[in-house]
């Protein structure tokens, strides 16, 4: 029961790393548009922009992440 619940919360932890990663990179990439957009004058542009890069980076941390506790569990095996 005890490893049961390790595994649960390490699940739940790696879940929950993927969806702070995800967030923070596109938060990241929205905020740093909006500074180049403000001041360029720039409007829409570098949001778009950093946007899509920020949504990339979100996806490329998951990819890592997950990697990441594929090999561990290999490993562990």
């Amino acid at each position: 029961m005890n490893r049961e619940k390790r595994d649960l919360f390490r699940s739940l932890a790696m879940v929950s790393s993927m969806g702070i990663s995800v967030v923070l990179a596109i938060g990241i990439g929205v905020w740093f548009g909006l500074t180049l957009d403000r001041w360029f004058g720039t409007k829409p542009w570098f949001f778009y922009i950093f946007l899509f890069i920020g949504i990339a980076a979100g996806f490329k941390n998951i990819y890592v992440i997950a990697g990441r506790e594929i090999h561990r569990d290999d490993d562990s095996n």
